[in-house]
């Protein structure tokens, strides 16, 4: 199973993730009042600083993270560009750029564990009612995880079916990931059983 955190003991590694998901938010927050497109290229290339900072392995694993998502990016600013929208096109992806590259290093440079005592702690007063919080905060923790898996297994399909000689993909992969995802649910169920469940 494919996990896109990578190991390390940078000074970003040793951040507590309660640190940087609450740093996260709040850029996330302050980023939408950013109104120049200097501005946020600034933000960018310093992001790409802050990869680096942490590993040459880190930035090149964040560059191939966001390589799903140019293509949204790209159909939105053609879509600005059709309007003659174009400032405000520059602007929309250069936020949503700095955004995903910023989520995809909290999640590179945090623990799996650690998050999910982050979203147990969170949760705490749901105990009060009589809720079980640990079911949830697993939930929560391979929804993380099993992201970047799909996006991977999406990405083996399409290429497997290229490889048959026809050119583009469709949507008859959906059910292949379908069946795919299912086995792998199926999996994670009997290890998480074997281990005495949550």
């Amino acid at each position: 199973m494919l996990a896109i955190s990578l190991a390390g003991t940078s000074w970003a590694h040793n951040s507590r993730v309660g640190f940087k998901l609450a740093a996260l938010s709040l850029i996330s927050i302050l980023i939408f009042f950013i109104t120049n497109w200097i501005l946020l290229l600034f933000c960018l290339i310093g992001i790409v600083f802050l990869y680096y900072s942490v590993s040459f392995n880190a930035l090149r694993k964040g560059m191939n993270l966001l390589r799903p998502i140019v293509l949204v990016i790209g159909l939105i600013w053609i879509f600005h560009i059709l309007r003659g929208e174009y400032l405000s096109g520059i602007i929309i992806c250069l936020r949503l750029l700095v955004l995903v590259a910023l989520a995809n290093f909290v999640t590179l440079t945090s623990k799996l564990s650690d998050m999910m005592e982050l979203f147990l702690w969170i949760l705490n007063p749901l105990k009060l009612i009589g809720i079980k919080t640990a079911p949830i905060a697993l939930a929560l923790g391979m929804v993380i995880r099993f992201t970047p898996v799909l996006i991977e297994r999406a990405k083996q399909l399409s290429q497997s079916w290229r490889a048959r000689g026809l050119r583009y993909t469709n949507w008859r992969i959906i059910i292949p990931i379908f069946i795919t995802v299912i086995d792998d649910a199926d999996r994670v169920s009997e290890a998480i059983r074997a281990r005495g469940g949550v």
